[in-house]
């Protein structure tokens, strides 16, 4: 592959209209009704074909690219033309996509990312081969300056010793043409892991909020008269056993509709690590329908995070994502619910540190547990509170009691108990799950109470300090430190710690970065 400029694969004349179905349909069905009528049926079926193909034959015929040394290049336009230029040492990830229509053309959707911004340079569509071919161009560039290999890991060594390569079309000629760096296997997808999917309860509130938005879509065409007749359906049934029976049919229905999804998107699972001509690159291959991989550069990854969700937690699974410059607010998704043993070893891989994820963390002391014993405590009062008046609204409203049981005096208590008995092991859980650590390279913050995170973020990947103090924190002592980094949600957080302590842990995380301020 030369320098020349190059347009996209010419299947896009059917993977552009059929991808944009729902608007093209609508615009083809406009132009027959309006036109159609005074052209007859050939007429309108030119017209709405000429609505469904036209896109696609424009987005073919003004779109071009090309790969030079040292940019990539990317036109579009007719009458408006525009060019986008990213430099190849800026490439920060590369995504590609394929839906079950590309993939049946054997093409590809490739988005590149530079980390500028949330946005990305796409290429919908090339061949699969060479979308594979300017993956590696990309991101396995000769010119790109040495890149930091993640520590720990095999690549560490061998692109110390590398020997760089010169400039110019010939290189760019050879890294395309190269048939692909080695690549070493780190995880791969166990079906076994399918058991979380049910469990997960984030996914349960978008199907039920799914569900919610749909019967109210079906509100209008329910009649008063089907809803009289479904009242008196339920009136002559066993309610409590009807209640059941739905319960169990939904439960059954989300077991295998969650196991389904599951099974769509991480399907074919596999994680590998290259190493290319400069330091190394994660690569994350999964779904059935739509074929999805990432690139990431592992020079750019700050650190990792490990979520232990409700119910996937106490299953002991949990899920894994990473820190890295240039994917926007988020951290990114590596690994979905699996055991928390392979989450925990991926992330070693990962980070390259193993104390970064099981070295034990160091508690906040009694003014932290207090706190959190405070928060737990706090709306168990109030709901405590809430009952006391109610019961005492309902005295007043019936002066001479309610029979021969006085409620006043039990129920009120009876809240209190359960109350305490939900908060204060809750309070406990989550004081036991705050805490921070400090590894020979990482910052690691733990917090939670039923659900847990804890996140590893590599000490050369912090930019900045912010520590903040309340009045209640500085009534207490405590403070929340805040490590500010370029990656992910760009901050992570050690709340509810000492103030001396969250002092010498910056200073000991970043001693150069403080050495004015500590002299």
């Amino acid at each position: 592959m030369s320098e020349e400029w190059q347009r996209l694969d010419a299947r896009t004349l059917i993977t552009h209209p059929v991808a944009s179905a729902a608007q093209t349909l609508l615009s083809a069905a406009v132009a027959i009704v309006v036109i159609g009528r005074n052209s007859g049926l050939s007429g309108a079926v030119l017209i709405g074909a000429f609505f469904v193909i036209a896109p696609g034959v424009l987005r073919w015929a003004t779109t071009s690219y090309r790969v030079t040394a040292t940019h990539l290049e990317v036109r579009r336009g007719l009458l408006s033309r525009s060019t986008l230029t990213a430099r190849l040492d800026r490439v920060r990830t590369i995504d590609t996509q394929a839906s079950p229509v590309h993939r049946m053309l054997g093409v590809a959707r490739l988005s590149i990312g530079t980390g500028v911004d949330e946005s990305a340079i796409e290429l919908d569509a090339v061949s699969a081969e060479v979308a594979e071919q300017l993956r590696r161009a990309l991101l396995h560039h000769p010119d790109a300056p040495e890149a930091r290999p993640a520590p720990g890991t095999p690549g560490a060594t061998a692109a110390t010793a590398a020997t760089g390569a010169t400039g110019g079309a010939a290189d760019v000629a050879a890294v395309i043409d190269d048939p692909g760096p080695t690549s070493r296997e780190i995880a791969r997808l166990s079906w076994s892991w399918i058991r979380y999917a049910p469990l997960n309860l984030g996914q349960l509130v978008v199907a039920l909020t799914a569900a919610g938005a749909l019967l109210g879509k079906l509100h209008d065409e329910i009649t008063s008269q089907e809803v009289t007749r479904a009242w008196h359906w339920f009136g002559g049934e066993d309610l409590p056993v009807l209640l059941l029976e739905g319960l169990a049919v939904g439960l059954v229905a989300w077991v295998v509709l969650s196991c389904v999804f599951y099974a769509l998107r991480w399907a074919g699972l596999r994680i590998t690590r290259e190493h290319g001509r400069k330091g190394t690159v994660l690569r994350l291959v999964h779904g059935a329908l739509t074929q999805q991989s990432t690139t990431l550069e592992e020079a750019k990854i700050r650190g990792v995070v490990i979520r232990r969700r409700t119910l996937v937690g106490l299953a002991g699974g949990a899920e894994l994502g990473v820190l890295a410059t240039g994917l926007g607010s988020e951290e990114a998704r590596l690994l979905p619910p699996a055991p928390g043993q392979t989450v925990r070893a991926v992330a070693v891989e990962v980070i390259g540190e193993y104390a970064a994820v099981h070295a034990p963390i160091t508690p906040h002391g009694p003014a932290a547990r207090r706190r959190c014993y405070w928060r737990r405590l706090r709306p168990a009062l109030a709901l405590v509170a809430l009952g006391v008046l109610a019961t005492w609204a309902a005295d007043t409203q019936a002066p001479d009691g309610w029979g021969d049981v006085d409620i006043s005096w039990w129920w009120p208590v009876a809240l209190l108990v359960v109350a305490l008995a939900l908060a204060l092991p809750l309070a406990e859980l989550h004081y036991r799950r705050l805490g921070h650590a400090l590894t020979e390279g990482c910052l690691v913050s733990t917090s939670g109470g039923v659900s847990a995170v804890r996140t590893a973020l590599a000490t050369d990947g912090i930019i900045g300090w912010r520590i903040h103090r309340s009045f209640w924190d500085r009534r207490l002592g405590l403070a929340q430190l805040v490590a500010t980094t370029a990656a992910g949600p760009e901050q992570v957080t050690i709340a509810n710690v000492p103030f001396e302590k969250a002092v010498d842990v910056a200073v000991a995380a970043t001693p150069a970065m403080l050495a004015d301020f500590t002299a």
